[in-house]
């Protein structure tokens, strides 16, 4: 009987560990809706040339390939040390000059190129 019990215990932990583990995974490469529109508007206002319903299905685009590579957080770290090493002058040139940001903006700006060029961005 107790056999029986410790089994039955056993298994539900290992379910629980793995419906959690699932999820957390999960979890960890969706991204805010607000962050994603804002990345949307702005990948929009880079292109104002193109007609506005093309490129949110195109920046859209470029969005979700962003966040099948990059965590939720990876996001967050790359992209601020991408866009603030475009900072001109002294302020910037402390993010450009710092070996862990300049990593990070040269993963990001890997990752943008890659998911613009599969979502047909020049």
């Amino acid at each position: 009987m107790n056999l029986r019990k410790t089994a039955s215990t056993l298994s539900a932990l290992l379910l629980g560990a793995a419906a959690v583990g699932s999820s957390q995974t999960a979890l960890a490469y969706e991204y805010p809706t607000i962050d994603r529109v804002e990345f949307v508007h702005m990948c929009q206002r880079e292109h104002p040339d193109k007609p506005p319903q093309e490129m949110l299905y195109k920046c859209a685009c470029v969005v979700d390939k962003l966040a099948v590579d990059l965590s939720y957080d990876d996001f967050v770290e790359s992209s601020t040390a991408f866009y603030a090493s475009t900072i001109a002058g002294e302020s910037g040139q402390v993010i450009r000059n710092e070996r862990v940001a300049k990593g990070l903006a040269d993963t990001f700006r890997e990752q943008l190129g890659k998911a613009r060029k599969s979502c047909f961005i020049n």
